[in-house]
């Protein structure tokens, strides 16, 4: 409530995430069945809490697996730890032991991975071995174009190639094995049609590069991209002026 309380306070902040970013604030039950990019998550509890809050908490320890299982690509929590590492509430306990136990790992992979974004080489990612080397070669090529995207992006049940966005345009950027997609008859390519038309139902576009064009036809990959961010720029300087008007 408080934090709704702020945003009616402040015009331009809530127009900017209620009305173009999908904000949602609620208790965790609100978002069962749903997932968002980034989720804060506070678990409200510090020194001063009511034994019959620490009581609650126990008893619906299947709240806090759907509050830090909703994000898809982070999820920051803000809390009193200390306070949660000796509040006798068995899951609060074990979860700051294991965020302890890999804090300095998780700050030197998300560093090293930090330095390699800026540098426009490919980032860390969790399955790194499914990673082709064309998809790397696409992202650092997009990046030295200036366009940059989101690497191995969770949607839905589907690990995209590279995610990129552009005012409220979503691309999803797929590089395809020739051997792997040759027949289009075949099931595999049977399943990338039933993938296109779920991203499409939720909102993204869909570009397929063969692996031979990357590798021989690099330029003209880049700008069949650029062709598309020039697009969706246009379309959202059009809504914003039909917005005003």
């Amino acid at each position: 409530n408080k934090i709704r309380e702020s945003l009616e306070k402040e015009y331009n902040m809530k127009e900017y995430l209620y009305g173009k970013n999908d904000f949602l604030v609620d208790t965790v039950h609100k978002f069962q069945g749903d997932e968002r990019d980034v989720m804060i998550f506070s678990p409200v509890i510090s020194v001063g809490t009511k034994d019959s809050a620490i009581s609650f908490l126990n008893n619906t320890g299947n709240l806090f697996n759907v509050a830090i299982t909703r994000a898809r690509s982070v999820l920051i929590i803000v809390g009193d730890k200390n306070y949660c590492a000796n509040s006798s509430v068995s899951y609060l306990e074990h979860f700051v032991n294991y965020v302890n136990k890999h804090d300095d790992r998780i700050y030197e992979e998300l560093h090293d991975s930090s330095e390699q974004i800026h540098k426009g080489n490919y980032p860390m990612v969790s399955n790194k071995d499914e990673v082709s080397e064309w998809e790397r070669i696409l992202y650092s090529a997009l990046y030295n174009e200036g366009i940059i995207t989101s690497p191995q992006y969770p949607v839905d049940k589907y690990k995209l190639d590279l995610a990129l966005f552009s005012g409220n345009k979503k691309l999803d950027i797929e590089i395809d094995g020739e051997m792997y997609h040759k027949d289009w008859n075949g099931e595999l390519c049977y399943r990338d049609q039933l993938r296109n038309h779920r991203l499409f139902e939720l909102g993204w576009d869909v570009k397929r590069f063969w692996v031979y064009q990357v590798r021989d036809e690099l330029q003209w990959c880049l700008a069949q991209i650029q062709a598309w961010v020039n697009l969706s720029n246009s379309e959202s300087n059009d809504n914003q002026r039909s917005d005003n008007n």
